[in-house]
């Protein structure tokens, strides 16, 4: 994942606890992972030749659409040394080279496809990153990526905005260095000013999937700070896995049967890169 540390320092891109792109992920999954999967490679379409995937991690998404798109010759990357040390290990598929999404290093018009998945939201300035996108795509090229809507009106996330009485944001910022939080309407006006014109959108990460990431990283927080808070550890285990047992499944569920815009934390946009005039 690319991201700069957290503003209390605390988050570290090379932490081999706080890596992530570690898991596997499969289209046919009943997971969020694989509902993402799916929408990456529906707008990708008929799409073909070269592909780009920043803050790929340790390369789950990249692997799974290089297994799913052979054709494609994909490229994926990240900040982290020890995310792309791990990925090319881990092999299957693309070229992983390491890389600030905010600046680059290929050629403009170098691509016919840029594919992200939960990265605008870990960048110091989103504006720059997708008019990164939009330099190194070719004309009418094609942009596809999940953004999470931590401020969205109606969601849990905007509701616990100031961090009371659940700390969320600072569990994200600490955690997995998330330094933004937008709405629906921030992501599109960045998207579109960086050159691009949207085509579709669809939503998920809907209540039940917000109530799942927020014990998910209570879990991860007690853990870390065992010393903190009332409830022994063995408990807290015990509450989230019984947490989970209904979580995990309904919030595929919720997400599969309604892709629509109410009490969504997460926005797919698909765009295509205006093209140049000549």
């Amino acid at each position: 994942m690319s991201s700069a540390p957290s503003e209390n320092g605390v988050y570290d891109v090379d932490d081999p606890g706080k890596m992530q792109g570690r898991d596997e992920v499969a289209p046919n999954e009943r997971s969020l992972g694989a509902l993402r999967l799916q929408r990456a490679l529906e707008a990708l379409g008929d799409t073909g030749g070269t592909l780009l995937l920043p803050g790929a991690g340790a390369g789950r998404y990249a692997r799974a659409i290089a297994t799913a798109r052979p054709d494609l010759d994909i490229v994926a990357g990240d900040l982290s040394p020890a995310a792309v040390e791990e990925a090319r290990q881990r092999g299957g598929g693309p070229v992983y080279d390491v890389f600030d999404a905010e600046a680059m290093p290929y050629p403009d018009g170098h691509f016919d496809a840029v594919v992200f998945f939960d990265l605008l939201e870990h960048v110091p300035s989103p504006r720059r990153m997708l008019a990164e996108c939009a330099r190194v795509l070719k004309s009418g090229g094609l942009l596809h990526g999940f953004v999470p809507l931590e401020a969205q009106p109606g969601t849990l996330y905007r509701l616990l905005h100031n961090d009371r009485p659940v700390p969320i944001h600072r569990w994200k910022r600490e955690h997995v260095g998330h330094v933004q939080r937008f709405t629906r309407a921030d992501v599109l006006r960045t998207v579109v000013q960086a050159g691009f014109d949207v085509e579709h959108l669809t939503h998920s990460f809907h209540t039940v999937g917000q109530v799942h990431d927020i014990v998910d990283y209570w879990h991860r927080e007690r853990h870390t700070k065992p010393e903190v808070g009332r409830l022994p550890l063995p408990v807290v285990d015990a509450v989230t896995r019984g947490t989970f047992l209904v979580t995990w499944r309904l919030a595929w569920l919720e997400d599969r049967l309604y892709t629509g815009s109410r009490l969504a934390s997460g926005v797919h946009v698909t765009a295509r890169l205006a093209r140049r005039a000549r």
